[in-house]
């Protein structure tokens, strides 16, 4: 499949035909998240494979966890979310090292990894949605993960340098999105989207 085509056809997929994926296949698809552009070649991304009965329990503890927070509008869609991954037979959680403090630059890097996961994904007959409404159950995944959320030296090192150039340097925490996927069980037409000349200003 060629690289134009992917990227015009690949779609967001939130339901999946209840047939495994195998280990082979899954390697194809983190291989491709490994081949990504990284800031200083720092390799930022790290992968967690949910499959069977972990999955499962990473579903479980994410509904549990809502479930224990308030009701606020920005999370309408997250319960929806998790019956997505509730139904999808592979899970991948996406964590960044923050070996820098979770600066912009690390995010970047495991964004890219992930796009490059996605467009496997998609080359391969398969379909996934990148996920983000798991960051609302961040501290529940790092605990599942054995994963401390650590106050870098350089994270400070930074913040007084913004301080000093009176910028703000932005932050992230561990863990960035996960991706569910499977064989698609749906085929969504594309929602409609801005001309490049929208999203375009030129500079000459």
């Amino acid at each position: 499949m060629f690289i134009d085509d992917v990227i015009k056809n690949r779609r967001s997929i939130r339901k999946y035909k209840d047939k495994p994926l195998s280990k082979e296949q899954i390697i194809k698809i983190l291989d491709a998240g490994n081949r990504a552009p990284s800031a200083k070649n720092r390799v930022q991304w790290r992968f967690h494979v949910f499959q069977g009965k972990a999955k499962d329990n990473l579903v479980q503890i994410c509904k549990d966890e809502l479930e224990r927070m308030p009701k606020v509008s920005l999370m309408t869609s997250t319960a929806q979310t998790f019956k997505i991954m509730d139904q999808a037979p592979v899970v991948i959680v996406v964590i960044q090292t923050c070996e820098w403090g979770g600066i912009t630059a690390e995010i970047q890097s495991v964004s890219a990894a992930i796009q490059n996961m996605l467009l496997k994904i998609h080359s391969m007959g398969l379909g996934a949605v990148w996920i983000n409404d798991v960051l609302f159950v961040e501290p529940a995944i790092l605990k599942l993960l054995s994963i401390e959320q650590e106050e870098s030296e350089f994270r400070k090192e930074l913040t007084k340098l913004g301080d000093q150039l009176d910028i703000k340097i932005g932050y992230s925490g561990p863990l960035v999105a996960a991706i569910a996927l499977g064989y698609p069980d749906e085929d969504p037409k594309r929602e409609p989207r801005m001309t490049v000349d929208e999203v375009t200003v030129w500079h000459k």
